[in-house]
C-alpha cells in the first residue's frame, strides 16, 4: 500500500516537508514514505483509522485502490504532466471498480462543462413602408451547444415570440404567417444542426441551418439540407450547399410588403391574393428547393471579396423555369474603425432582377466588441436578385429602394440596443405611387445571457 500510495503524490515539486506533528502512530517522521502520507493525508485522498494507526503494511483490495483513485482524480489539477499520466493509466486499469463507487457520475459532469447555454432576450418596433403601424414584438432566443467529440459539434436554437400592432398595453397576439392559426406565443424550432470535418481542410453542417455564404447578402434563408466549406489555402475557401427552403412565406414572398414583387406578381408563395376584381390561386409552394457556391478570398489584410451562384425552384413564383442569382461581394478596411462593404446580384427573371448595397461601416458589427457604431448607405433590392437578405433590417423586405442608416451601443457587455432607419420607396412605380409613406424603422433592444 505505501508503494502505491508514494506514486500518487499529487504535488508538483519533488519533495514535501512532513509535518511536524506525527499524524500516525505507526509511521514515524523518520519512515521512507512520510512525506507521501502526509501529504495525501492532507489533501484529504486517504485516511487513516479511528485508532490513529495508518496500517500502510497491509495489502488492499482493488476497491480500496479505486477509491484512492477517485481521490486522486479530484487533485489532479495540481498533479505534474507524469503524475497526471499516472493517474490515467490507474483509472484505466480500475475503470470498472470506479463506475461501481460512482465514478461514472463525475464523467458525465465533466461532459456536461462542454454544453453551454446561452441566448438573447429582445424588445423590437418595427415599422414598414407599406402603411403607418409601428408593430411591437418580444422574442427569446435559446442557444443549446455541445462538442461530442473529434472536432464535432451539435448546436439547438429554439425561438419564441409575441407580437402585437397595438402597442405594449394591449392585449397581444402572433400569427404564424402560414395562416394556420393565430396565438399569443409563436414557438418554433429555429435551428437544429451537426457541424465537423470530415478530412483535411474540408467541414460539412447537416440539419436545418442558415447558410453562411458571401455573408447572407443573397440567400440568409434557413434551410434543411447540407452545407460543406473548403480551405483551399490560408486566403481562399469554397462554399457549398443545398436543400429546402425552411422560412415564413411573408419573408419571402408578400402582397403586403412594400411592392415586394417576384417575377412580375404580387403574392405570397402559398396563399391566393386579389388582383383586381379577380381572385388568383396557386397551389401549395412549401416545397422550395435551393441550392448555392461561392468562393471568398482575402487578397490583403484589408481587402477581401467573393463570388457566388444561387438557384430557388419555385412553380409558383417562376413556373417551370428557375431562380439563378449571380453576386459578388466586397469587404474594403479604409481605417481601423472605418470599413466600406457592398454587393451586387443578378438574376435571370427579367423583372425585378438586379440588387445592390453600398455602406459605410464604422466600428464593424454590433455583435463585436466596440461601445457603439454605425452605417450608412444606399441600397436597390430587386426581389427577383435575391432569395432571402441578411442586410434588409431597415428596409425590412426586397423591393425597396433608398437610404439606410444605423446606429448602435453597448449598455453593458449584454446590453445593448440597434436602430435602423430607411429612407425610400418600392422599385415598382405604381406601388410607390400608391403608397405614401416611404420611411420604415427596425429598434431592438437586446438583453444576451
Amino acid at each position: 500500500m505505501l508503494s502505491v500510495l508514494s506514486a500518487l503524490i499529487i504535488s508538483t515539486s519533488a519533495a514535501y516537508a512532513a509535518s511536524a506533528d506525527q499524524l500516525y502512530s505507526d509511521v514515524p517522521q523518520d519512515h521512507w514514505a512520510v512525506a507521501a502520507v502526509t501529504k495525501l493525508s492532507n489533501d484529504g485522498i486517504v485516511t487513516g483509522y479511528g485508532d490513529g494507526t495508518f496500517r500502510g503494511d497491509r495489502a488492499i483490495t482493488r476497491y480500496e485502490m479505486a477509491q484512492m483513485i477517485a481521490s486522486a482524480r479530484t487533485h489532479s489539477q495540481k498533479a505534474s504532466d507524469e503524475d497526471k499520466a499516472l493517474i490515467k493509466r490507474l483509472s484505466t486499469e480500475f475503470s470498472d471498480e470506479l463506475n461501481s463507487i460512482g465514478v461514472r457520475v463525475e464523467k458525465l459532469e465533466k461532459k456536461s462543462d462542454n454544453v453551454k447555454l446561452g441566448g438573447v432576450f429582445c424588445n423590437k418596433a418595427m415599422a414598414g413602408t407599406y402603411d403607418s403601424h409601428t408593430w411591437w414584438e418580444k422574442e427569446l432566443f435559446l442557444n443549446l451547444d455541445g462538442n461530442v467529440g473529434d472536432g464535432w459539434n451539435v448546436h439547438a436554437g429554439m425561438d419564441w415570440k409575441w407580437g402585437t400592432s397595438e402597442g405594449w398595453n394591449k392585449e397581444e397576439s402572433f400569427s404564424d404567417d402560414y395562416g394556420t392559426s393565430s396565438k399569443e406565443v409563436n414557438a418554433a424550432l429555429y435551428h437544429f444542426y451537426a457541424n465537423g470535418p470530415i478530412g483535411k481542410g474540408l467541414n460539412t453542417t447537416i440539419g436545418l441551418f442558415t447558410p453562411g455564404l458571401q455573408d447572407g447578402v443573397v440567400s440568409n434563408a434557413r434551410v434543411k439540407g447540407v452545407e460543406v466549406d473548403y480551405a483551399m489555402s490560408k486566403n481562399t475557401s469554397l462554399h457549398a450547399y443545398t436543400g429546402m427552403v425552411y422560412e415564413k412565406n411573408a419573408d419571402l414572398s408578400s402582397p403586403w410588403s412594400a411592392g415586394f414583387i417576384r417575377n412580375g406578381n404580387r403574392y405570397d408563395f402559398s396563399r391566393s391574393v386579389k388582383a383586381g376584381a379577380k381572385e388568383e390561386s396557386w397551389d401549395n409552394d412549401d416545397s422550395l428547393q435551393v441550392y448555392g457556391f461561392s468562393v471568398e478570398h482575402s487578397f490583403t489584410p484589408k481587402t477581401a471579396a467573393g463570388l457566388g451562384y444561387y438557384s430557388l425552384k419555385s412553380p409558383n413564383a417562376y413556373g417551370d423555369s428557375h431562380l439563378g442569382i449571380v453576386a459578388l461581394n466586397l469587404h474594403q478596411k479604409l481605417t481601423d474603425n472605418l470599413e466600406l462593404t457592398g454587393f451586387y446580384s443578378r438574376g435571370n427573371q427579367g423583372y425585378q432582377n438586379k440588387a445592390y448595397d453600398m455602406k459605410l461601416v464604422y466600428n464593424g458589427s454590433p455583435w463585436g466588441s466596440k461601445r457603439w457604431g454605425g452605417s450608412i448607405g444606399y441600397r436597390y433590392l430587386g426581389s427577383d436578385a435575391l432569395i432571402m437578405s441578411s442586410i434588409v433590417n431597415g428596409s425590412e423586405k426586397p423591393g425597396s429602394k433608398g437610404m439606410e442608416a444605423s446606429v448602435w451601443y453597448h449598455f453593458t457587455k449584454s446590453i445593448q440596443l440597434q436602430n435602423y432607419f430607411f429612407f425610400g420607396k418600392a422599385i415598382n412605380a405604381k406601388y410607390a405611387e400608391d403608397n405614401d409613406n416611404h420611411t420604415a424603422f427596425f429598434s431592438n433592444l437586446i438583453f444576451a445571457f
